[in-house]
């Protein structure tokens, strides 16, 4: 139940995080559209095992990454008083650690390579980690925009570094036959380009030096931050090592792909609120009810997107795959439709993940990623004998036991309770009934007996969706949308209306 009590002084943070949330969320989605659209072009250029290949490069480079950032950038973020010998503090230590990973995975790659059984690993391993010091670089800029809020220019970094990278220097290198070596360059690419565009938006004093003082602040503050990303990771990735070491890099090529179709709609809605509301709840921290109330909002807002896409997701997997991807990629459709069922899953824990981040419960945040990691990872062991599939249905059971754990370190934190959770996902669960029956019918309807190509069954499902969506929208919104659900949007209605009148107000003016 909504009280007047936490409304008046949401309302009033309302405007600045539907800011912040709407260049995040136009920045992810033309990130995404991109994406798709680069993807959909690879993928009909280079082979399963050639995507695999890279990617299993990448679960290193990922592992550096989380190192090299896990302590220092949420305490840039988060600590209270930053102060110069912070930044310059924070900056070397940045650099350094990203310097002494490039070595390390310079010298470990055969390592590596031999663990993964991937020989081939080794050329590329190398090459992608000589971005490890170039990403350092921009690591402090990175957290100085979060921290100020400036989500427009991280968005616009993003947009710029991949387009340029994927969707120019990926493209052109595969379509010259580089191969594996197309999507090496694209990583390049985005990754200097977006350093570049970091510290040219956000300059910061880049001196070298460390005040212990400062550098103990620090490293004390982010500590736990380090002990959850690293579980993070795991949980992450270790399905992908599973496969790799003992499917092979084709099926980690296939497997990694259905993993990004289904991490795309999360991506685009759960990282957005998770990177707007760690910075917007660290400023609300002491004020629990109203924590609870965000919460709340939130939860209902991603469930009401996220319960009728999995439905959708669900019914034109073959599809999507086909159109996205190509028909020699007809391997990815079981795997991606076990997946769309957990999108709800890793949406909603990002948004649990950010309110005890923000609320400084990072110890107990941190076994529950570990929890959350082994379940992954000895689930994939488990379900790999059933191949792809039993791999997806592992992950899935682990998501769904990871939402608990989160939203079980939430009620002891905030006044937030089971039965508010159930009560959260009510009204998404009514509209995704009500869209996802009749989207498998038409699905079914166009599939089977009309006969009509993927593309012309992707057209013809979502157009019914929509076309149903609209009617919830103008007839039955308080039924479906629930109080919570009416409130939030009506506060998008009036945000986006907010540009309509200072136009208007401007062409009176000009009269």
């Amino acid at each position: 139940m909504t009280s007047s009590s936490d409304q008046r002084p949401l309302v009033n943070r309302t405007g600045h995080a539907l800011t912040s949330g709407v260049w995040m969320g136009a920045g992810y989605l033309l990130q995404g559209l991109m994406t798709v659209g680069s993807v959909a072009v690879l993928a009909r250029v280079l082979s399963p095992e050639e995507f695999g290949l890279v990617s299993a490069a990448m679960l290193a480079i990922n592992f550096s990454r989380v190192l090299s950032e896990g302590a220092i950038a949420p305490a840039i973020v988060q600590h209270p008083r930053l102060r110069d010998e912070h930044i310059q503090t924070a900056f070397t230590l940045s650099l350094g650690v990203s310097v002494l990973l490039f070595m390390l995975l310079w010298l470990g790659a055969p390592t590596i390579a031999a663990l993964l059984k991937a020989p081939s690993l080794v050329l590329v391993l190398r090459v992608l980690a000589c971005l490890q010091p170039i990403a350092g670089l921009g690591v402090i800029a990175d957290s100085l925009l979060r921290r100020e809020l400036r989500f427009r220019t991280i968005a616009n970094v993003r947009i710029v570094s991949y387009g340029v990278g994927y969707g120019g220097v990926g493209i052109v290198a595969a379509l010259a036959g580089a191969r594996e070596w197309a999507l090496v360059a694209a990583n390049a690419t985005q990754a200097i380009l977006t350093t570049a565009l970091l510290l040219r938006a956000r300059s910061h004093s880049k001196r070298l030096g460390v005040d212990w003082p400062a550098a103990r602040e620090l490293l004390s503050f982010g500590g736990g931050f380090v002990l959850a990303r690293i579980g993070n990771y795991a949980a992450g990735d270790g399905d992908n090592m599973v496969v790799a070491k003992w499917l092979g890099l084709s099926a980690l090529g296939l497997y990694d792909r259905a993993y990004q179709l289904m991490v795309a709609p999360a991506m685009l809605l759960g990282q957005v609120m998770d990177e707007i509301l760690f910075a917007s709840l660290a400023r609300i921290q002491d004020d629990r009810s109203l924590v609870a109330a965000a919460y709340r909002r939130c939860i209902v807002g991603v469930a009401f997107v996220m319960l009728p896409l999995t439905a959708v997701a669900w019914t034109l997997a073959p599809e999507i795959v086909y159109v996205v991807l190509g028909p020699a990629w007809s391997g990815v459709t079981t795997p991606f439709r076990i997946l769309a069922l957990g999108t709800l899953f890793r949406t909603s824990y990002k948004i649990s993940d950010s309110l005890t981040r923000a609320l400084g419960a990072m110890y107990r945040r941190a076994w529950r990623q570990w929890a959350y990691a082994a379940f992954v990872i000895g689930g994939a062991i488990i379900g790999q004998h059933w191949g792809l599939a039993g791999v997806a249905w592992a992950v899935l059971l682990a998501l769904a036991v990871n939402v608990l754990l989160q939203a079980h370190l939430v009620m002891k934190l905030v006044p937030f309770t089971w039965s508010d959770l159930l009560a959260a996902h009510g009204p998404a669960l009514l509209t995704a009934s009500f869209v996802g029956l009749p989207a498998f019918t038409t699905a079914l309807l166009l599939r089977e007996v009309l006969q009509l190509p993927p593309l012309g069954v992707l057209s013809g499902t979502l157009a019914a969706v929509i076309a149903l969506l609209a009617a919830v929208f103008a007839f039955w919104r308080r039924r479906f949308l629930g109080q919570d659900g009416t409130w939030l949007v009506a506060q998008i209605i009036e945000f986006s209306r907010k540009p309509l009148r200072r136009m208007q107000t401007s062409a009176n003016g000009v009269q």
